[in-house]
Protein backbone atom coordinates (compact mmCIF):
# COMPACT_ATOMS: atom_id res chain seq x y z
CA UNK A 1 0.00 0.00 0.00
CA UNK A 2 1.52 3.72 -0.56
CA UNK A 3 1.32 6.43 1.69
CA UNK A 4 -0.97 9.56 1.16
CA UNK A 5 2.39 11.57 0.40
CA UNK A 6 3.03 8.88 -2.95
CA UNK A 7 -0.99 9.88 -3.88
CA UNK A 8 0.00 14.05 -3.42
CA UNK A 9 2.81 13.44 -5.20
CA UNK A 10 1.22 11.64 -7.80
CA UNK A 11 -1.32 14.07 -8.37
CA UNK A 12 1.08 16.58 -8.60
CA UNK A 13 2.22 15.42 -11.58
CA UNK A 14 -1.30 15.25 -13.05
CA UNK A 15 -2.07 18.88 -12.06
CA UNK A 16 1.49 19.69 -13.57
CA UNK A 17 3.03 20.99 -10.23
CA UNK A 18 5.86 18.83 -8.84
CA UNK A 19 7.81 21.97 -7.68
CA UNK A 20 4.58 22.16 -5.07
CA UNK A 21 3.91 26.32 -5.96
CA UNK A 22 0.17 26.06 -7.21
CA UNK A 23 -1.17 23.30 -3.90
CA UNK A 24 0.08 22.55 -0.59
CA UNK A 25 0.41 19.52 0.87
CA UNK A 26 -1.87 20.27 3.45
CA UNK A 27 -4.56 21.26 0.84
CA UNK A 28 -4.08 18.30 -1.30
CA UNK A 29 -4.29 16.22 1.93
CA UNK A 30 -7.28 17.37 2.63
CA UNK A 31 -9.18 16.43 -0.53
CA UNK A 32 -7.54 12.82 0.25
CA UNK A 33 -9.39 12.83 3.32
CA UNK A 34 -12.03 13.89 1.76
CA UNK A 35 -12.48 11.13 -1.30
CA UNK A 36 -11.56 8.21 1.92
CA UNK A 37 -14.35 9.46 3.80
CA UNK A 38 -16.76 9.88 0.42
CA UNK A 39 -15.42 6.30 -0.61
CA UNK A 40 -16.47 4.97 3.19
CA UNK A 41 -19.74 6.49 2.40
CA UNK A 42 -20.83 4.65 -0.91
CA UNK A 43 -18.60 1.28 -0.74
CA UNK A 44 -18.77 0.57 3.23
CA UNK A 45 -17.60 -2.97 2.47
CA UNK A 46 -13.88 -1.50 1.80
CA UNK A 47 -13.95 -0.90 5.14
CA UNK A 48 -15.01 -3.98 6.89
CA UNK A 49 -14.27 -4.49 10.10
CA UNK A 50 -14.19 -0.41 10.80
CA UNK A 51 -17.26 0.90 9.41
CA UNK A 52 -18.45 1.89 13.04
CA UNK A 53 -15.54 3.84 14.20
CA UNK A 54 -15.16 7.42 13.13
CA UNK A 55 -12.92 8.19 10.52
CA UNK A 56 -10.13 10.09 11.32
CA UNK A 57 -8.20 12.37 9.34
CA UNK A 58 -5.18 10.69 7.62
CA UNK A 59 -1.29 11.89 7.44
CA UNK A 60 0.85 12.23 4.77
CA UNK A 61 2.78 9.57 6.04
CA UNK A 62 0.13 7.39 6.73
CA UNK A 63 -0.99 4.38 4.14
CA UNK A 64 -3.98 4.50 2.65
CA UNK A 65 -6.92 2.98 3.94
CA UNK A 66 -7.85 1.76 0.56
CA UNK A 67 -7.35 -1.35 -1.70
CA UNK A 68 -4.15 0.04 -3.88
CA UNK A 69 -6.99 -0.57 -6.79
CA UNK A 70 -8.40 2.05 -5.73
CA UNK A 71 -5.20 4.16 -5.35
CA UNK A 72 -5.58 5.85 -8.35
CA UNK A 73 -9.28 6.61 -7.81
CA UNK A 74 -8.19 8.11 -5.28
CA UNK A 75 -5.81 10.40 -7.04
CA UNK A 76 -8.33 11.44 -9.57
CA UNK A 77 -10.35 12.67 -6.51
CA UNK A 78 -7.84 15.12 -5.34
CA UNK A 79 -7.07 16.06 -9.24
CA UNK A 80 -10.86 16.65 -9.73
CA UNK A 81 -10.62 19.08 -6.19
CA UNK A 82 -7.93 20.81 -7.32
CA UNK A 83 -9.24 21.94 -10.73
CA UNK A 84 -12.24 23.20 -9.03
CA UNK A 85 -10.51 25.98 -7.21
CA UNK A 86 -8.89 26.79 -10.62
CA UNK A 87 -10.42 29.12 -13.39
CA UNK A 88 -13.93 27.45 -13.83
CA UNK A 89 -14.05 28.24 -17.18
CA UNK A 90 -11.02 25.94 -18.82
CA UNK A 91 -10.50 23.26 -16.21
CA UNK A 92 -14.49 22.60 -15.43
CA UNK A 93 -14.66 19.71 -18.05
CA UNK A 94 -11.11 18.41 -16.59
CA UNK A 95 -12.54 18.62 -13.18
CA UNK A 96 -15.54 16.70 -13.93
CA UNK A 97 -13.89 14.01 -15.82
CA UNK A 98 -11.58 13.35 -12.75
CA UNK A 99 -14.58 13.37 -10.71
CA UNK A 100 -16.89 10.81 -12.47
CA UNK A 101 -13.73 8.68 -12.85
CA UNK A 102 -13.68 8.47 -9.69
CA UNK A 103 -16.84 7.66 -8.82
CA UNK A 104 -16.89 4.91 -11.65
CA UNK A 105 -14.02 3.49 -9.90
CA UNK A 106 -15.73 2.64 -6.71
CA UNK A 107 -18.74 1.66 -7.96
CA UNK A 108 -17.40 -0.80 -10.47
CA UNK A 109 -14.14 -2.80 -9.47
Amino acid sequence: MSTLQTVVDDARVLLNDSAKLRYSDALLLKYANEAIAYAKRIRPDLFLGTFKTTLSAYGLTDSTPLPPEYEFALKDYVVARSNTIDDEYSIDGRAGAFNQNFKTVLMTI
